[in-house]
């Protein structure tokens, strides 16, 4: 129970750490208005690591994180989240420890993903209906430098689960 208690708080902890650097540190480093989606690398890192629960979970709160300070509507990014970590959870049997590649398609995959997700539910619902500026000046960008961060964060994110792993083969859970 405490080790179970051990992952949900350092979980949080990460959840909170990748919403301030989304929205804290990558603001500065804006790149034509563009920045990173932090929180989309820690859902489909997450649920390829841990699976469709744990992908879920940590999509849901994440998601719930980005609606409580938009300001917009609760469940929104929720649920693009939620939806997001349980189907990449899926995958999980095909990551092996030593390549990182087939997660970093992963991300990239979903950013494209979300990018048309969101470009249909927050501007085509709207009639907006340019979506060659949408994805040329938004998506397009957005997922190039989400790829490339990827790339660090990944990194940092599987080493925190290896050795929460560790810690919890160690006790027998």
């Amino acid at each position: 129970m405490k080790l179970i208690m051990k992952r949900i708080i350092i979980v949080t902890i990460l959840i909170l750490f990748s919403y301030l650097l989304q929205v804290g540190v990558f603001s500065f480093f804006k790149m034509a208005g563009i920045i990173p989606n932090i929180m989309l690398i820690l859902v489909v890192t997450f649920a390829v690591m841990r699976g469709r629960m744990e992908g879920m979970l940590v999509g849901f709160f994440t998601g719930l994180l980005l609606d409580g300070f938009s300001g917009e509507m609760i469940g929104y990014y929720a649920l693009i989240f939620l939806v997001m970590g349980y189907l990449n959870g899926f995958f999980q049997p095909l990551i092996y420890s030593n390549n990182m590649m087939l997660p970093l398609m992963m991300i990239l995959l979903n950013s494209v993903i979300y990018g048309f997700v969101v470009y249909v539910f927050s501007f085509l619902l709207r009639n907006r209906l340019d979506f060659k500026f949408y994805a040329m000046h938004v998506m397009i960008p957005e997922t190039v430098y989400t790829f490339f961060v990827a790339i660090f964060l990944y990194n940092i994110f599987y080493y925190i689960n290896f050795k929460l792993e560790g810690v919890e083969k160690r006790s027998g859970i």
